[in-house]
């Protein structure tokens, strides 16, 4: 599997600025939301019951993690991670393998840092994409299906497809909200 290597160095005197995080989510809302009821409406695709992003803020560490699955109505719930408090996804940020946990059971009924309607949705499993593009990290997309063992290779290749259009969006949300 390859890695991206996030060496990027700002230095004391040119630290990454501070994005306005809540204009970029709530850019994100709408489109997100539009691109995954067609991923869910696919055929094959109807067990798959949650999508959300974890957009990376680097001035702060922070990911900003909201649902996309279930229409917004303007700017979604967000929850604020600070990625030092997030271990298991800290790992991902250097590479661009997606992790699998193909029965969620083992993990309990509750976890701190899940967007809203991730464990109402009846996921029995869950599959995390790192997000970059042009060698930047921007964050993650997870999805979750209502079966274990639903993210087989066929499914993961057309998730890591519609990971790669939500990194477009993170993308344009950013350029837009920063123009």
């Amino acid at each position: 599997m390859s890695q991206v290597s996030l060496s990027r160095s700002y230095g004391a005197a040119n630290p990454p600025a501070k994005l306005p995080m809540d204009k970029v989510v709530a850019w994100l809302g709408d489109p997100a939301y539009r691109l995954s009821r067609m991923l869910r409406d696919m055929p094959d695709f109807s067990a798959l019951r949650h999508v959300s992003l974890s957009v990376h803020e680097t001035a702060t560490d922070m990911l900003w993690a909201f649902a996309c699955s279930d229409p917004q109505g303007g700017a979604p719930e967000v929850h604020e991670i600070e990625m030092v408090n997030a271990p298991s996804l800290s790992l991902m940020v250097g590479t661009v393998e997606s992790r699998i946990i193909d029965n969620l059971a083992e993990f309990g009924a509750s976890s701190h840092y899940q967007a809203t309607g991730s464990r109402s949705s009846e996921c029995r499993s869950c599959m995390t994409v790192p997000i970059h593009q042009d060698g930047e990290f921007l964050g993650f997309v997870i999805f979750g299906a209502a079966v274990p063992g639903f993210f087989v290779p066929p499914a993961r290749d057309v998730l890591e497809t519609y990971a790669e259009a939500f990194a477009i969006l993170i993308s344009r949300a950013i350029d837009e909200v920063t123009a």
